[in-house]
């Protein structure tokens, strides 16, 4: 029974519930000398803007747009839940027009690094 609520709750995530997760869910120990301010805007339904900022090692989320983002990702909302559950490939993402970037690739795919994407990481924080 338990299972089966945690999968309810997971089939029911909004990209609000995961931006809110991202500090959780970033590994510092793989963010040595970056510092990056990252615009996240889903389009859809529960879309929204948040700012992801990366700094000495800290990972922090703001609602909102910011004036020239490092990088930032658009998508509909879910295709980043998709993304950040370990559900779709960011590249393969990126290269279907799933998602866009604006900034550059490079520093977008290094990002995959510094977020875990286990789904189960993420059932446990629900």
């Amino acid at each position: 029974m338990i299972a089966l609520e945690k999968w309810r709750k997971m089939a029911n995530i909004t990209v609000n519930d995961l931006i809110r997760l991202i500090p959780m869910g970033f590994k510092a120990e793989n963010a040595e000398n970056v510092q990056t301010n990252i615009q996240i805007i889903a389009t859809g339904s529960d879309g929204g803007e948040w700012v992801v900022r990366i700094k000495e090692k800290n990972c922090s989320i703001e609602n909102g747009l910011m004036d020239n983002p490092d990088l930032t990702l658009t998508a509909e909302t879910g295709n980043i839940i998709k993304m950040f559950l370990g559900e779709l490939d960011p590249l393969r993402a990126y290269m279907q027009g799933k998602i866009s970037f604006k900034g550059r690739i490079k520093q977008a795919l290094a990002l995959t690094n510094l977020f875990t994407t286990d789904r189960a990481f993420y059932e446990s924080l629900l």
